[in-house]
């Protein structure tokens, strides 16, 4: 089973770009942006071919442990998935 989520981030000011650049590299972190509002950065995370046992709990450790820790993040709000649309395009 496939869990994703939304990851907002807030940077002190002037560390957007450096902080965005440690974010993509992250290995669950499958997009990134900078955006204007109340957030700086907008990360996109997938997890695939997740184990039965895979928790929120492990997903509270990767957000905390591997995005809140980056140095100039301030703050972060984490909005898992619950339905995945396709594109019908």
């Amino acid at each position: 089973m496939a869990v994703a989520a939304y990851v907002l981030i807030r940077c002190r000011g002037g560390t957007e770009d450096k902080v965005l650049s440690i974010i993509r590299r992250k290995p669950h972190v499958k997009r990134a942006d900078l955006v204007f509002g109340d957030y700086d950065i907008i990360a996109y995370l997938e997890f695939d071919e997740l184990p039965s046992t895979f928790s929120v709990a492990e997903l509270n450790h990767i957000v905390t442990e591997e995005i809140r820790k980056v140095d100039g993040v301030s703050s972060t709000s984490t909005h898992i998935v619950t339905t995945k649309y396709q594109d019908e395009g």
